[in-house]
């Protein structure tokens, strides 16, 4: 409080990172690994970023998503490359990424991105003993085993 009236104090705010690429550059890009894989039974296309903090989805894409938003308790701070940034202060928690048979959860926060896509980031490949590949261009995944 200030001379008697409530002042609005700044909530905090998480930092994290994204890159933005176009489906060709991914494509064409040596160190980039992408697929079309399956988000909520949707076909999507998919790229795995070891530079991006948190793993996203575009707003195109998640109008598409019949589960409600959560609401972060602090919003998002998303730095882009190209020195932009966005806010995100909602998420679709326990999406279900589909890897061939394999079926994992993943946490998407939506936000503008070109096109249909998802970036899968740290946040996921950590927790799921990922390993990037980008010379083979493949991700390795640890699966879970059937009696667990």
């Amino acid at each position: 409080m200030t001379d008697g009236r409530q002042v609005k104090t700044n909530a905090p705010v998480v930092s994290s990172r994204a890159f933005q690429m176009t489906t060709e550059e991914a494509r064409a890009a040596l160190d980039v690994v992408t697929g079309s894989y399956h988000v909520k039974d949707i076909p999507v296309h998919v790229l795995f970023d070891s530079g991006a903090t948190r793993s996203f989805v575009s707003l195109n894409l998640s109008k598409s998503f019949s589960k409600s938003l959560g609401m972060l308790d602090c919003p998002l701070e998303v730095d882009f490359a190209d020195e932009r940034f966005v806010y995100a202060s909602e998420v679709f928690r326990d999406c279900i990424l589909r890897l061939y048979d394999e079926r994992y959860l993943v946490d998407l926060f939506p936000i503008l991105l070109h096109g249909n896509k998802v970036i899968i980031g740290m946040d996921w490949l950590n927790c799921n003993g990922s390993v990037i590949d980008c010379a083979k261009h493949l991700v390795r995944v640890r699966t879970v085993a059937p009696d667990s």
